[in-house]
């Protein structure tokens, strides 16, 4: 129990190890990559599933498309997410859907675009998942305003990129 409360903490003190914040003058993108031993198209397909994303995501529990039902520039889905005992819903519209190589997704009211790229690699393939923040959109103003507090958020966040992506991996590996 010791050693579980302090990854705990540490989840809401500092970002993750891996994951890179990359700044430019219009925002920032939170990033990591790793390798998979499994095909393109099985991540693509992994990826894409909106509906089974609860799969790995430390945060998302499912997805539901409300317009369109498949990954393409302009579906839109509501995402159920879930920390703790707080539960809520964001209204989120794809915004890049390029077969095997990238599919990006806008979350609506709080701002961020997230996503994954794909990349052949010798023995599998590349996958970055990634958020981009405009320094314009609600949650960062939010975030930045709130200090501390925001902080914690924002790491919490973070964490997930990894925790997301070795899940994927997992998954992904068992089926190849």
């Amino acid at each position: 129990m010791p050693g579980e409360t302090r990854a705990t903490v540490q989840r809401f003190l500092r970002p993750p190890e891996g994951v890179i914040r990359t700044r430019t003058d219009h925002g920032m993108t939170d990033a990591m990559t790793i390798h998979i031993d499994a095909p393109a198209q099985q991540l693509w397909d992994l990826v894409t599933d909106i509906t089974g994303m609860g799969r790995w995501s430390t945060e998302n529990r499912r997805g539901r498309y409300i317009r369109g039902a498949e990954p393409r520039v302009g579906a839109w889905f509501v995402g159920l997410n879930r920390i703790g005992p707080v539960l809520w819903a964001t209204p989120c519209e794809i915004t890049i859907a390029e077969p095997l190589t990238h599919f990006e997704f806008q979350v609506h009211i709080v701002g961020p675009r997230w996503g994954y790229r794909l990349a052949p690699d010798p023995e599998g393939t590349l996958v970055t998942e990634y958020r981009e923040w405009s320094y314009t959109s609600a949650f960062n103003r939010l975030l930045r305003w709130s200090g501390p507090l925001g902080q914690t958020r924002d790491n919490h966040a973070l964490h997930g990129i990894p925790e997301t992506l070795r899940a994927l991996k997992e998954h992904a590996e068992a089926r190849a």
